[in-house]
């Protein structure tokens, strides 16, 4: 972002504009109101009002300025961004830009593309209960705090929750081992701090949702960016008067988790509470209706304000996703789409979500699957497990094996052999440390 400080505006535009909040050359030319000489507010303007947590009002603070103000410092900013090429590159330089949050396990990295998932985009992990999704998300709330050279991101995480008490005691016992895990390769790393930088808010239904994603996880983000410069600053100083730095600062958020973006959607779903409605004539299908296409407007919004985050600030955002069940009135059953099926061949993965006899898919329907940027799906198989798994399978308490698929993605390319040495799938388990790759290997006979 670049102060709109570095423009040749006069004094009076330069203090409106920014008493308006657009105080950056970026929000100058995305956010001005193309309509102002009609006195009409911009949609895009207002949304940016309110994702830095300044109120509407300040749009009437833009009113102060002549058309010819607004035309002058539109084409100064223009001009600014052509002059100094920040608004452009090469398709190298985008790719050279972004950074990589591990997964915390070399297998389950190896599955997704190599390096884990991609910050500035929409992850969605989908399964049904019991397969490890919470678990994972866990697991990446530790991950994200590492430096980037382990993987992660140094940064902080924030777990946004609509199925109710946070998993304290299972994050407990994960911290214990992240530390004692890494405690070599950072002598320094305090589990307190760890717990520091895990935020947790509930989400206790749609309303409630909408305002934490419209006004107050804005506003925590950006507060955190502001805090860990004001911390860098400190660190300097007390580098400067040989003091080593305590390393008890806090870190800037750069994993944003919802467990689960489906819940509220799923519990607040309603047709209609009127009279005509309950007697089950054509208020009953306009009610739904009306509440089908709230519920995709809705989708919506929360989709471009998590996308915006994680584009504004480089974050990688993980949506927790449920299942549900395909209906049919085909007589016979029908096989999945490929991403859920069953391979024939032995030496391929077992899905789940096929030998149950159910066709399941991940919740939410299209307008969901068109917001989010890639889709990895947690399943778990009752198949016989047809590898030997470093003694895994002689465990007489062994669970049935878990499989990740990657669906989608613009880092990792669809495994359509099922090929367990090539990105797409992997087998893993779940133990004290939490979310474990396995190398599959043949029986033998």
């Amino acid at each position: 972002m670049t102060s709109i400080s570095v423009l040749s505006l006069p004094p009076s535009v330069r203090d409106t504009l920014l008493k308006a909040s657009l105080d950056t050359v970026e929000d100058l030319l995305l956010y001005t109101p193309p309509s102002l000489t009609n006195d009409v507010p911009s949609t895009r303007f207002k949304r940016q009002q309110v994702a830095k947590g300044v109120s509407s009002g300040g749009y009437d603070r833009l009113m102060d300025l002549t058309p010819n103000e607004i035309a002058f410092a539109y084409d100064q900013a223009a001009a600014h961004v052509f002059e100094t090429k920040i608004a452009y590159g090469s398709a190298h330089d985008l790719l050279q830009d972004e950074s990589w949050l591990s997964l915390g396990d070399p297998v389950l990295d190896a599955a997704v593309g190599g390096r884990g998932i991609m910050t500035r985009a929409i992850t969605e992990i989908a399964g049904e209960s019991a397969v490890g999704k919470t678990q994972l998300c866990l697991q990446l709330c530790l991950t994200v705090q590492l430096p980037e050279r382990m993987g992660g991101l140094d940064g902080s995480a924030v777990w946004l929750s609509t199925e109710g008490k946070f998993p304290y005691n299972r994050l407990e016992a994960m911290i214990n081992q992240f530390v004692e895990k890494h405690q070599e390769d950072i002598p320094d790393m305090d589990a307190d701090i760890i717990r520091e930088n895990i935020y947790y808010e509930s989400m206790a239904d749609q309303e409630t949702q909408l305002h934490i994603f419209n006004y107050q996880l804005p506003i925590l983000v950006h507060d955190t960016y502001l805090s860990r410069e004001g911390d860098d600053k400190e660190s300097q100083e007390e580098e400067r008067g040989d003091e080593s730095p305590t390393g008890t600062r806090k870190k800037p958020i750069k994993l944003i988790i919802i467990d689960s973006i489906t819940n509220n959607f799923r519990s607040e779903l309603t047709v209609g509470s009127t009279a005509s409605d309950q007697a089950g004539n054509q208020g009953t299908k306009d009610g739904f209706r009306s509440s089908i296409l709230q519920r995709s407007a809705d989708i919506c919004e929360i989709g471009l304000r998590l996308r915006t985050l994680a584009d504004q600030y480089g974050l990688a955002v993980i949506c927790v996703n449920q299942v549900t069940d395909v209906i049919t009135t085909e007589p016979t059953f029908h096989p999945p789409p490929p991403s859920f099926r069953p391979p024939p061949s032995i030496r391929d993965f077992p899905q789940a979500f096929h030998n149950t006899g159910k066709l399941k898919k991940p919740a939410l329907g299209l307008v969901w699957e068109n917001t989010i940027n890639a889709r990895l799906v947690l399943q778990r198989t009752r198949l016989p497990d047809p590898y030997e798994t470093d003694g895994y399978t002689k465990s007489t308490s062994r669970e049935p094996p878990r499989t990740l698929s990657v669906v989608f993605s613009p880092w990792s390319g669809y495994n359509k052999n099922n090929d367990p040495s090539q990105p797409g799938h992997c087998w893993y388990k779940i133990d004290e440390t939490g979310v474990v790759g396995i190398t599959p290997m043949f029986k033998s006979n």
